[in-house]
């Protein structure tokens, strides 16, 4: 239940079509739209993973009817009826090795002296997120990473 006393289904992240997508299409970008296109076209036929049933998976969480049901599944008592609107799902960050045609799995973390930079951070919840953050700082100052 949320704070507002809704029952809610999520959180939900869709796959973005370019790396503005949050609102609509206010930041649409062609090039990255096809370059996106043109890659989950490669991962179809070329990946190291079941693709194929991973995108329509994803897919199908668009349509509210599937994702209620995928929640009644795990939860008793969901009623359909009780989810009439939908809300904006989040955008998922999902790192795409190219070199190898797989989705990255976890964090990495790449940086030199000047900066760190955080990359593949794919739950928001973070439920590591002290234990993370202490390896971070760790590495950070074994980097020698100079203080602004």
């Amino acid at each position: 239940m949320a704070h507002d006393g809704v029952a809610k289904i999520g959180p939900t992240a869709i796959p973005a079509l370019w790396r503005e997508q949050y609102n609509g299409l206010e930041n649409f970008s062609g090039l990255e739209f096809i370059e996106i296109l043109w890659r989950d076209m490669g991962l179809l036929v070329n990946s190291s993973f079941d693709f194929k049933k991973l995108a329509a998976e994803e897919f199908s969480k668009l349509f509210r009817r599937k994702l209620v049901k995928m929640a009644s599944d795990l939860l008793d008592g969901v009623n359909p009826a009780s989810f009439k609107r939908w809300g904006k799902p989040g955008i998922r960050a999902q790192l795409l090795d190219i070199r190898t045609h797989s989705l990255v799995m976890d964090f990495v973390i790449e940086g030199d002296t000047a900066s760190t930079h955080i990359l593949n951070a794919v739950s928001p919840g973070l439920t590591c997120a002290i234990p993370f953050a202490d390896h971070v700082c760790d590495l950070i100052i074994r980097s020698g990473v100079k203080n602004p």
